[in-house]
């Protein structure tokens, strides 16, 4: 098998470095944001959509609505804005007082926005009303890695994801190694699971929680809540960061420094290590067919892998220069600033520079080879 890249645009806006990046679920919007701007981009035409800016207070997180018409994003004076991802209209402020506000996300029917700062608040998209506050009992203070430095901060939630079609809702606390589960029915506190990151396999009948100390994921039944299965490095000193469950759910990947491991889930045990000889991996993605695996490599490059023979396939190297993202501590264990869009026969990928560019890559493979 063998894979080519072209370089589809680079796009310059941004005089920051850009902190994260995300594709609309339709495909046709890049949404990336520095500090303090955020720019919508046209993915086929490279034409800005759409800019905003927030000079006041740092952008922590955004979201897109599932039906790609809403942009979220939250911000560390504790508002989040909703915006028209389409006309670029603000739709809804919603604000919280004295709390930074890390990270949000909109429910599958795109009704209702969860938002994570002290506490784990939900609004009503259509009025911007405050429907419920939500508040697991216990410290709610963690460790936030913010892209230059390490604070500490009371009371905030790092991730919230919806599931199981909106019948209930994650929230995640790093410091405390809490994952709360709660029943968007009643609004009620089901499950606390002890981790700090929380991944759904894509039919949702597993839930992948990474330990506090870095060295075993555990996988957990979500119709039961039980435990299934451990996965857990031989060597206690190297840590495994977040998963990602393969299309069929039968797998999840875990990387290491210069490894990417993929484990049973049934069993724990782990089946296949894919190893990089020179860089450092992050952010692994399967392709729709679990055939193909992209990551990113150490100072903003690119690899794309043969799952079943585990070969690298296509090795994407950066100019010399280029800043090493494994320097950046983030709470999700690597940068974000790198994402993969999926398609027929090939992925768009998009990596963000450090002189605040970012780079659209058209990734083909052919399987005839």
């Amino acid at each position: 098998m063998q894979a080519s890249a072209t370089l589809l645009h680079n796009l310059k806006a941004h005089t920051d470095e850009v902190a994260q990046l995300s594709f609309s679920p339709d495909g046709e919007t890049l949404a990336a944001h520095d500090d303090s701007i955020l720019i919508l981009w046209d993915v086929k035409t490279e034409s800005l959509l759409s800019k905003f800016e927030d000079a006041e207070d740092m952008l922590f997180g955004m979201a897109f609505s599932p039906d790609s018409q809403w942009i979220a994003a939250a911000s560390g004076g504790g508002s989040a804005r909703i915006w028209n991802a389409r006309t670029g209209e603000l739709k809804h402020m919603v604000d919280v007082d004295d709390e930074r506000m890390l990270s949000l996300m909109f429910s599958p029917d795109g009704k209702v926005l969860a938002t994570g700062s002290e506490v784990l608040r939900v609004w009503d998209v259509e009025t911007g009303v405050l429907k419920h506050t939500l508040l697991a009992p216990g410290d709610h203070s963690l460790s936030f890695a913010a892209m230059y430095e390490r604070q500490e901060y009371p009371g905030e939630i790092s991730e919230v994801v919806f599931a199981r079609g909106g019948q209930i809702l994650v929230s995640v606390c790093p410091n405390t190694s809490t994952v709360c589960i709660w029943n968007t029915e009643s609004w009620e506190l089901q499950y606390t699971i002890r981790g700090h990151f929380a991944c759904f396999s894509s039919d949702e009948q597993h839930l992948a929680v990474s330990s506090d100390t870095f060295t075993t994921t555990k996988i957990y039944d979500t119709s039961t809540w039980q435990l299934q299965s451990t996965l857990e490095t031989h060597d206690q000193n190297q840590e495994i960061y977040p998963s990602i469950f393969s299309p069929d759910d039968k797998f999840v990947a875990t990387y290491s420094g210069r490894e990417i491991v993929l484990w049973n889930i049934s069993s724990g045990k782990s089946i296949k290590t894919i190893i990089d000889l020179t860089r450092k991996l992050f952010a692994p993605a399967f392709s729709s067919d679990g055939k193909i695996l992209i990551s990113g490599a150490k100072k903003c490059g690119l690899r794309v892998w043969d799952v079943e023979s585990g070969d690298n396939i296509l090795m994407l190297e950066p100019e010399d220069g280029a800043r090493d993202p494994w320097n950046s501590n983030w709470i999700r264990g690597g940068p974000p600033a790198f994402q993969v869009l999926f398609g027929d026969g090939g992925a768009k990928v998009a990596i963000a520079f450090p002189d605040g560019s970012v780079r659209i890559w058209n990734v083909r493979w052919d399987r005839s080879t």
